[in-house]
């Protein structure tokens, strides 16, 4: 709990209490009850000894898949197949508290909370290795009434940084797009938009990202989205 509480506290000054209250009493019931935590396996491991990304892994198992497949329902996106070095680099900020530490961003400090349980930059970068070994997963779109034609327009915005194909620039830290969740991507543009994500001490990104998202209308997030979900990385072309 001392994980989750620290970072929680400070965001939630001024909230009204009630609110406090379930917002942390929400994340421990769902981490408790789905079982999101450090595996027996890898309690056991001395910080002496090594573990292998597949044994930390079985903590994700629970919200992402086992191959990584991602739940809408407990708004977790499919990660099997995203680049080792973008993996490690969320499971970073998460533990430093740049992301997932708004009071509003429930997905956010569930991620946060997990995230502590990776005991060095060793284990960060073996489970993100496993992530980047697992087949890529192709989802259905879920956003109904998304335009991904339509979408192209409003992504021009995005290609900028994201490239063309949503390809992304390791150089640059800057992640893969294409063909991530249409719902994942919408509730991360509105995060932006809304100031949930972004604003924290240390996002040298978050600024840029909430000035590309601030002009979007929700029919152009949808249709981003979608245009997204749609778009091969490697041809640079809709599916």
């Amino acid at each position: 709990m001392r994980g989750i509480c620290r970072p929680v506290k400070r965001q939630l000054m001024g909230i009204p209490f009630v609110r406090m209250i379930a917002t942390v009493g929400s994340l421990t019931g769902v981490l408790t009850m789905t079982g999101c935590a450090r595996s027996s396996v890898a309690a056991s491991i001395s910080g002496t000894e090594s573990i292998s990304g597949a044994e930390l892994f079985e903590a994700c198992v629970p919200c992402h898949g086992a191959a990584g497949e991602g739940s809408t329902a407990v708004g977790a996106p499919a990660i099997a197949g995203l680049p080792a070095w973008y993996v490690s680099a969320q499971l970073e900020r998460f533990q430093k508290g740049i992301r997932g530490q708004h009071a509003d961003d429930v997905e956010g400090l569930k991620m946060q909370a997990m995230s502590r349980q990776l005991r060095s930059e060793t284990e960060r970068r073996a489970v993100a290795k496993h992530v980047a070994s697992l087949p890529h997963v192709t989802t259905t779109a879920a956003i109904g009434g998304g335009d991904a034609a339509a979408g192209r327009k409003a992504y021009l915005l995005c290609a900028s940084c994201h490239g063309v194909t949503g390809n992304g620039f390791e150089a640059g830290s800057v992640p893969p797009l294409a063909g991530m969740d249409d719902w994942y991507i919408a509730a991360q543009i509105r995060k932006f938009k809304n100031g949930v994500r972004g604003t924290m001490p240390g996002d040298a990104f978050g600024p840029v990202m909430r000035s590309v998202a601030a002009p979007l209308s929700a029919e152009n997030v949808n249709q981003v989205a979608a245009y997204v979900h749609a778009l091969s990385g490697e041809r640079g072309t809709l599916r």
